[in-house]
Parts: structure tokens; C-alpha cells; sequence
């Protein structure tokens, strides 16, 4: 992941937000090599804004696709419904 300083990011912050936006991909800000920020893009049709709909609708956990199932209906010991 490459992390862009603020200062940069001041500058390109129009075409950042295009990249954003279009292509899907989350851009990192930062100073001194940590990241301090993300930008994201929301989709069109997103009315909610909590941060679960906002990492819902980014590929933030984009990952756990990969992963695999941990558990299953056999290791549930016992119902709560």
C-alpha cells in the first residue's frame, strides 16, 4: 500500500477522488509514512452513512472473500432463538 502525504494529496485532490470514485480503489494519506486517513468512494444510491453501510459498500473487507468458513452449524452448542 502506498501512502500519500497530505501536501500531495492537497494537490491531486481532484483526480484522487476520480480514482476513487471510478476505478474502486481506497487511497491512503499519511505523514511520515504512517497511514492517517482513507478515501473511499460511496456508491450513488447509498443513503446511509454509518460506517457499517460506508465498509459495506467499500472493498474494506474485500479480503474476508478469501478466507476461509471458521465455523459451522455443527460447533454451535447451544440456541438462542
Amino acid at each position: 500500500m502506498s501512502i500519500i502525504t497530505v501536501s500531495e494529496g492537497r494537490k491531486k485532490l481532484g483526480t484522487l477522488i476520480d480514482i476513487a470514485k471510478y476505478q474502486g480503489k481506497v487511497i491512503t494519506f499519511g505523514r511520515r509514512g504512517k497511514a492517517e486517513a482513507y478515501l473511499i468512494a460511496i456508491p450513488a444510491d447509498q443513503e446511509d452513512f454509518s460506517i457499517t453501510a460506508i465498509n459495506t459498500a467499500s472493498p474494506s473487507f474485500a479480503f474476508l472473500h478469501e478466507e476461509p468458513d471458521l465455523y459451522s452449524l455443527n460447533d454451535i452448542k447451544e440456541t438462542y432463538v
